[in-house]
């Protein structure tokens, strides 16, 4: 029964801890935003700058842990670890569902989003798990293959972290994936906004006082004897999903430009420009020669950085967009996405265009 319950304990905290660990080691930059967040909230600005290298050592320790565990390597050590790292995590997590709310609290990435709250119950759940854990295990010795799992769990932990920095998030888990239909999107959500903007008529009954609500272009109100006028005027309802709104691109004069854009035929190349200062060397001959090669009306350069500079060290115009927007479409600080007919169907770093 120790035996058993052992495993099964390994198998549900280190599962968890390698799927926690997975999907930050596998988006970084993304995770980067999260722990920036983070940062915010508790004031402590003056480690943005570490943002980066904060979120590539938590998820590779998360992941880390989770190969350990599953893998039954160093696992007294190994189960002290997370007992530990639960412990900590457990009262930030409390802290910010109370007195320092931060809404999505990023435990697993942009995979599967949860509250603070329901962080801080999983995080409950699992820390006893892990005490009981250490304690079965108290007495183990680390067998002979240990070591060559440790190796191979710190190699892998960091290395998938390293491949999504050099190229792309292995696994994409934002809405501008290669696929998605971003032209009819985008309009999906444009349309909604117009229909969630309604001009009514307020009448009053006058038997009953009861107010009630007329499209504007209503008639049969005005020659109801029984409703006398009282108002008009304009209605917002909510809208359930927003997830392409902040998707808008502007022109050097300030003119939102999204559509107009997104409407063009045929393949599209989008470059991204994170990063001005990132435009030098190998990036920028490369970004230079997709500019020289590629005809004017099949190319777009955003950027959330200064447009000036950018359009300068390009010699074409370029739109603006919202910088945390930008890292949600691209998570390279200078990247190319093509886009064909509204849809977008290749996502890849500058260094990387045309050879994958």
């Amino acid at each position: 029964m120790r035996h058993i319950a052992t495993i099964i304990l390994s198998l549900i905290v280190g599962g968890t801890f390698l799927f926690s660990g997975f999907v930050k080691s596998v988006d970084p930059v993304g995770t980067s935003i999260f722990v920036e967040k983070y940062l915010a909230t508790y004031s402590l600005e003056m480690l943005m700058p570490w943002a980066l290298a904060i979120a590539v050592v938590l998820g590779a320790v998360e992941l880390l842990l989770g190969l350990l565990l599953v893998a039954g390597a160093y696992r007294k050590q190994t189960a002290l670890c997370t007992a530990l790292f639960l412990f900590v995590f457990t009262i930030i997590t409390l802290l910010s569902a109370t007195v320092l709310p931060i809404g999505d609290c990023g435990c697993f990435g942009d995979a599967v989003k949860l509250t603070p709250w329901e962080t801080f119950v999983k995080n409950l759940v699992l820390l006893p798990m892990a005490v009981v854990l250490w304690l079965l295990c108290r007495k183990q010795t680390a067998n002979r293959y240990s070591i060559d799992v440790l190796i191979v769990a710190v190699l892998l932990s960091f290395g998938v972290n390293g491949v999504a920095l050099r190229f792309l998030p292995l696994v994409d888990f934002l809405p501008y994936k290669e696929g998605v239909d971003l032209r009819a999107e985008v309009q999906r959500v444009r349309d909604a906004e117009d229909n969630a903007v309604r001009s009514v008529l307020c009448f009053e009954n006058i038997a009953t006082g009861e107010r009630v609500e007329y499209p504007a272009d209503a008639t049969d109100c005005w020659t109801d004897e029984n409703l006398e006028y009282v108002d008009a005027y304009t209605v917002h309802d909510e809208i359930d999903e927003m997830t392409f709104d902040d998707f808008r691109v502007y022109d050097a004069d300030g003119v939102e430009s999204t559509m107009s854009l997104l409407a063009r035929e045929g393949s599209v190349v989008w470059l991204c420009v994170g990063d001005a200062d990132a435009l030098r060397g190998s990036r920028l001959r490369a970004v230079q020669d997709v500019v020289r090669n590629t005809p004017s009306a099949q190319i777009v350069v955003i950027t959330s950085d200064d447009m000036t500079k950018v359009s300068s060290l390009l010699d074409t115009p370029c739109y603006a967009i919202d910088a945390m927007t930008l890292r949600s479409f691209m998570r390279a600080s200078v990247g190319v996405v093509v886009i064909t007919d509204g849809v977008i169907d290749y996502k890849r770093d500058i260094r990387d265009y045309g050879v994958f």
